[in-house]
């Protein structure tokens, strides 16, 4: 629809996979160009319910959540807006569901509502990346100064919001970010919690994690709030670069903390059956071992997982990870002998 015409579309954007990374950014860009914005907001039992219905049983959880996400949209909007992220940093790839997003949103609303489908892809260059842009533009607006201004404050936005999460913010609902809710609050035992956005900022498939911890008197920090040098220093170490872009922020964001002992432990949070991220579980535990690195638990989860056996060993590691911060401080002690 371009400009002159009247009416107001309503695009949805699905809540799940890559929302909690540039949820904001399609949010801002899409008001500004005229769109009336529809997010499918938390995960609740009933989007996970009806995506794992709807999805391959093969498909991991996050994908599955994903579709619960888009069938809660599709009766309520005029499209959808669900970009194919191909790439997003030179010789590095997303993971193939990222790339095949826009088909596997069709397939989940079987064509009942338009998907529109931007291709990002940063190995062709900045300029296949502007007629992305401009494609999705042309939809609302014939103005390349509105496109241009949209996409501006979009990327500050973005920019703003990535600056938020390093600071130890932490999204709920359409992604805010409340000042009084931060990660660290000057807690003894300091935890990193790693892994994809849409595993750790999730709150209904972590049941709350990062609430549960900051309650139980620790300070989390996420892969976001790692300093980005010591990350880039722990990944340039490796033997050979790793094939996907978000899988090379979480192991250069575990390798930190286990070189520079940033953390007291790390819980790394996976989904099953996640292929990329099986592969990068076993260098982590590898690598933090070989770096004598803090104590380091990796938490499966998929739609099955209970909330009791979950919350047990978060709460056995954490008593772990007391008893020996206790034994480290008694070290410190000089002998009376």
């Amino acid at each position: 629809m371009s400009a002159g015409k009247t009416a107001v579309l309503k695009i949805g954007i699905p809540g799940g996979l890559l929302y909690y990374r540039y949820g904001r950014l399609w949010r801002s860009f899409l008001e500004e160009l005229g769109a009336q914005v529809v997010e499918s907001g938390e995960t609740t039992r009933s989007i996970l319910s009806s995506g794992v219905s709807k999805a391959e049983n093969e498909s991991c959880l996050p994908v599955k959540v994903f579709y619960g996400h888009v069938l809660a949209l599709k009766d309520k909007v005029d499209a959808l807006f669900v970009p194919r992220v191909v790439s997003v940093k030179r010789k590095t790839h997303t993971c193939p569901k990222m790339l095949g997003l826009p088909d596997l949103a069709r397939a989940a609303c079987e064509d009942q509502v338009p998907i529109i489908a931007p291709t990002i892809d940063f190995q062709t260059g900045l300029w296949s990346n502007y007629q992305a842009v401009y494609s999705t533009g042309r939809i609302f607006t014939d103005s390349p100064t509105l496109m241009l201004r949209a996409g501006l404050k979009a990327w500050r936005e973005y920019r703003r919001y990535q600056r938020s999460l390093k600071e130890g913010l932490f999204p709920r609902g359409r992604l805010e970010l409340d000042p009084r809710r931060r990660l660290c609050s000057g807690n003894e035992l300091r935890v990193a919690v790693i892994g994809h956005h849409y595993n750790v900022y999730d709150t209904f498939t972590t049941m709350s994690l990062l609430d549960r911890l900051r309650s139980m008197g620790v300070d989390v920090v996420t892969a976001d709030m790692i300093p980005e040098r010591l990350a880039r220093e722990e990944l340039s170490r490796l033997p050979k670069p790793l094939y996907w872009s978000y899988e090379e922020e979480i192991v250069g964001a575990i390798l930190a903390c286990s070189r520079h002992r940033l953390v007291d432990g790390i819980i790394f949070i996976i989904s099953f059956p996640c292929g990329p991220d099986s592969i990068v579980r076993v260098i982590c535990e590898q690598e933090n071992r070989r770096l004598g690195g803090p104590p380091m638990m990796t938490m499966v989860i998929d739609e099955h997982t209970g909330e009791s056996g979950f919350l047990t060993r978060i709460e056995a590691f954490l008593d772990m990870l007391r008893r020996s911060s206790a034994v480290r401080e008694r070290e410190k002690v000089p002998s009376l002998a």
